[in-house]
């Protein structure tokens, strides 16, 4: 049941850390309006139907591993692990898309592209490694307790 909790909640984080970044980098750096702005996202999110999926791969991937964490070490340590993930995940997200932004200004196309893309790689693979990291310390410090 927990594991469908983190999952729920990394979907919803994600969702809001890409439509809200996209929307504001959008309205703010672009000046486009608000109704623009969510039109020119859908289009973009249903052109880049892989990309979104390999965007979406580092939230999935913290939440079945702090799932599991949550298995052997207290609630609070994996909810704990889990947050600040989720936070630290949609602050390179929203920076990601300032930067494309900005690029897209420039006319600087492949930059714009890359600093999106390759934020699964760069932030997700590295932040995914520390998850696990620290899942087994807590399982290892703060163990949960069966009675």
């Amino acid at each position: 049941m927990k594991t469908k909790a983190y999952l729920l909640s990394a979907s919803v984080v994600f969702v809001v850390a890409v439509t809200g970044s996209d929307l504001i980098a959008r309205m703010t750096i672009a000046g486009e309006s608000f109704t623009n702005a969510v039109a020119e996202h859908g289009r973009w999110a249903s052109d880049v139907a892989l990309g979104m999926l390999l965007l979406f791969f580092p939230f999935i991937g913290t939440a079945l591993i702090c799932a599991s964490t949550n298995k052997r070490a207290n609630t609070r340590s994996a909810a704990a692990i889990f947050c600040v993930s989720m936070a630290t995940l949609a602050y390179f997200y929203f920076g990601g898309f300032q930067v494309a932004q900005y690029a897209l200004l420039e006319r600087k196309w492949t930059a714009s592209a890359l600093s999106v893309g390759l934020l699964p790689f760069f932030i997700g693979i590295p932040l995914l490694a520390v998850v696990a990291i620290a899942g087994l310390v807590a399982a290892k410090i703060d163990r949960r307790h069966t009675a």
